[in-house]
C-alpha cells in the first residue's frame, strides 16, 4: 500500500479501497521513507523466528509423512507374508 502511494496513487482512493483511515497511510508512508520498515524492528526479529520456526514444522511433517510409508509398507508386506504361509 505504501508503495502505491510513492507511485502516485492517491492516498484518498488508496484509503477508500482499503477502508482504513487516510492518515494511517500517511504515517505509514512517512515511516518507510524515514527507513523504519527496514530490517530492524521487532516485527522483522519475529518474522525470521516465524519462517524458522515454519521451516521445522515443514521437516517435522515430511519426517511423519515418511515413518508413514514406512509403517503402511511394513503392515502390508507382514499381511503378504502372512498369507504366503497361510494360504
Amino acid at each position: 500500500m505504501v508503495e502505491s502511494a510513492l507511485s502516485g496513487c492517491s492516498i484518498l482512493e488508496l484509503s477508500k479501497e482499503n477502508d482504513i483511515y487516510p492518515g494511517l497511510i500517511t504515517r505509514w508512508k512517512r515511516q518507510y521513507l524515514d527507513g523504519k520498515f527496514h530490517g530492524t524492528s521487532a516485527s522483522d526479529t519475529e518474522l525470521r523466528k516465524l519462517k524458522l520456526k515454519i521451516c521445522e514444522l515443514e521437516q517435522m511433517v515430511g519426517k511423519l509423512i515418511m515413518e508413514n510409508y514406512l509403517l503402511k509398507k511394513k503392515k502390508s508386506l507382514r499381511l503378504l507374508g502372512e498369507k504366503m504361509l497361510h494360504p
